[in-house]
């Protein structure tokens, strides 16, 4: 049974650096004197961290992005980090505006408008233990970062409804066999309801 099933090739999971910033250039070219993406890491990158994963949240917004390092004899580690411009607009400095581990393995990063309200969420697979755990990451109106989703099972499919609201279908094993007999699984369907991902049935 596979563990994860998005609609990006299984390739992209775990892109190196090179080919990120070369993806990166087009979006981030000619917003400031030099790539952001170079200049936020080396400035925010620490001795020993070990960057696996970089994206632009809004590839018209350049001065917001998502990395996942791993600190030298640490777990991985989500960052998100924004550039704080000076008064006058020009300049400025990237900050850590929200951070969050990631598990025992780091599996994939996406970013999509995943609650349909114009703003890209931030998508971080990772797996904790023997589960495939999937956490979004929504901004709220003051520009805070918080956790909307997060969950874990054996299967995560993140799929969209009929009338094209995005649900995500975890697949956990329920423990209600009888000895002797195979183990016994159920999904659990999680859609946006204006607030929250709330389960919105179980198959």
């Amino acid at each position: 049974m596979p563990l994860l099933r998005f609609d990006t090739p299984r390739a992209r999971r775990a892109p190196l650096l090179p080919a990120l910033l070369l993806l990166l250039a087009p979006a981030a070219c000619g917003r400031r004197d030099g790539d952001p993406a170079r200049e936020m890491l080396a400035s925010t990158l620490r001795p020993g961290d070990r960057l696996i994963a970089l994206q632009v949240v809004d590839p018209d917004a350049p001065e917001r992005m998502v990395v996942v390092v791993v600190p030298e004899g640490g777990k991985p580690e989500l960052r998100i980090l924004e550039l704080q411009r000076e008064e006058q607009g020009a300049g400025g400095a990237w900050r850590v505006a929200h951070r969050a581990p990631q598990g025992d393995l780091f599996r994939k990063l996406d970013v999509e408008d995943v609650t349909g309200d114009g703003r890209p969420e931030i998508l971080a697979t990772s797996l904790g233990g023997h589960l495939e755990v999937l956490e979004v990451y929504t901004r709220d109106d003051d520009g805070a970062w918080r956790s909307a989703f997060q969950n874990g099972g054996q299967e995560i499919e993140k799929r969209h409804a009929p009338g094209g609201a995005i649900e995500f279908w975890v697949t956990s094993r329920t423990y209600e066999e009888r000895p002797g007999q195979p183990p016994t699984y159920a999904t659990g369907i999680y859609r946006w309801d204006g607030r929250s991902f709330t389960e919105a049935g179980r198959k």
